[in-house]
């Protein structure tokens, strides 16, 4: 006698399988839901540094030191660090032994100016921003750095 149809250890067996893949397709789509989210919030952090970034120095003045605060009432935290850098261009000083006129000659590096800063000459800062959001863990901090040249005022020098 010829029975049809499936025995209880296929079908047991189908059903394995199934809540495997069932399982697997779960556990893809929630990191892809993740992998959004986090994108969605580095891509927020990034808007936030160039907002602030870009203030510097035309909002308040820019002088070297560390300083945070909070966007979004506090779903995001900056802390923002601004240091001198050495000019890695020496500014051009006259040199008596030239006519006036026939241009100058290079500081010599470490060379001492006596306290003076050529006011035609940009200082340069760096700047060094990190935003953090919900723990602050490394999936969950924007890091960023640039350089900005700005032209000293009379209080600078």
């Amino acid at each position: 006698m010829s029975q049809r149809g499936f025995t209880l250890l296929e079908v047991l067996l189908a059903f394995a399988l199934l809540a495997g893949a069932s399982v697997l397709l779960l556990s893809m789509l929630s990191t892809g839901l993740r992998d959004v989210s986090d994108a969605e919030r580095h891509g927020e952090a990034a808007l936030h540094a160039r907002s602030l970034i870009d203030n510097l120095g035309r909002v308040e003045r820019l002088r070297p030191g560390s300083r945070s605060g909070e966007f979004d009432g506090g779903r995001y935290r900056w802390t923002l660090s601004v240091t001198r850098v050495p000019d890695p261009v020496p500014a051009l000083w006259p040199d008596p032994a030239q006519p006036a006129g026939a241009g100058g000659a290079a500081l010599p590096p470490g060379a001492d100016t006596g306290g003076i800063i050529d006011a035609a000459e940009p200082l340069l800062f760096r700047l060094d921003l990190e935003i953090t959001w919900g723990a602050g863990g490394p999936r969950q901090t924007f890091r960023t750095a640039t350089l900005r040249a700005l032209y000293p005022l009379p209080e600078d020098l």
